[in-house]
């Protein structure tokens, strides 16, 4: 797979409204700890700061969600072009990404790219998790530290809502849950794969299961509005790639595919 698609650019200024909206929840918890351990903010201004960070972190979780849909939109663009041989992105190269151009036939085609996007997803996912997942373990724990040393006060409650409310905590959430069911398309794929083995069906038997999955994936991603890491995939790529020829060459559905072309 390759790193760059037409989507990148509104990806990536989804992904710097996501990281404005990181940095103003970091602020107003570390204020929130500084302000109850110290009380050197007068009430009134600790609250209209608060007001002013919780505004901001709204518009930008906003137009976070509108340039990811955007992104999405033409991700999806790419996907169909790629299954059905089309071609409504101009200069671009959608092959390029997609690792199943030897597959002739359009419907297995777009069952591969979602077969091979869904082994991506939930590899990057879990490894992106961990991360927010630690980052919520560590502010939970200033929680119950605070809330130890000074009982359950204004501050206390307030830190609690900010660590519910926290876009971290919240994507760590969306990303377990995009994980899970990035693993339910794949294994319904994989079922779809063994039933075309077993029961030699023609390719119109399994034409709803492909379009269940796709509707799947596709809707799983949108829902989480979550951006997977660019380094993870850096990283992952060669052996997930690698993995996918695998798979791939493994099941007959794509490789008898192969042999009419």
């Amino acid at each position: 797979m390759s790193a760059k698609t037409p989507q990148n650019k509104d990806f990536i200024i989804s992904k710097w409204f996501a990281l404005v909206q990181d940095i103003f929840g970091a602020v107003a918890f570390i204020l929130a700890i500084f302000q109850g351990i110290t009380l050197l903010i007068p009430a009134k201004i600790f609250l209209v700061i608060s007001g002013v960070i919780l505004v901001v972190e709204y518009i930008s979780s906003y137009y976070k969600s509108v340039f990811f849909d955007k992104g999405h939109r033409i991700r999806e663009t790419g996907l169909i072009d790629n299954s059905f041989n089309e071609k409504r992105i101009p200069n671009y190269n959608s092959e390029l990404y997609y690792n199943n151009d030897s597959i002739p036939k359009e419907e297995i085609k777009l069952l591969a790219n979602i077969h091979e996007n869904s082994l991506f997803t939930s590899r990057i996912a879990e490894k992106m998790s961990l991360k927010y997942y630690f980052s919520s373990a560590i502010a939970f724990s200033f929680f119950v530290i605070k809330l130890f040393m000074s009982g359950m006060d204004d501050y206390s409650s307030l830190l609690l809502s900010f660590i519910v409310s926290s876009s971290l905590f919240d994507r760590a959430i969306k990303l377990n849950s995009l994980k899970k069911s990035s693993e339910e398309v794949y294994e319904k794929i994989i079922e779809t794969c063994n039933m075309y083995e077993k029961c030699s069906v023609k390719t119109s038997m399994i034409l709803p299961r492909i379009i269940e999955v796709l509707l799947l994936y596709e809707n799983a991603i949108f829902e989480s509005k979550i951006i997977l890491s660019k380094k993870n995939f850096c990283k992952l790529n060669s052996s997930l790639s690698k993995e996918w020829f695998d798979i791939r060459n493994s099941y007959l559905i794509y490789e008898s595919q192969k042999e009419e072309k």
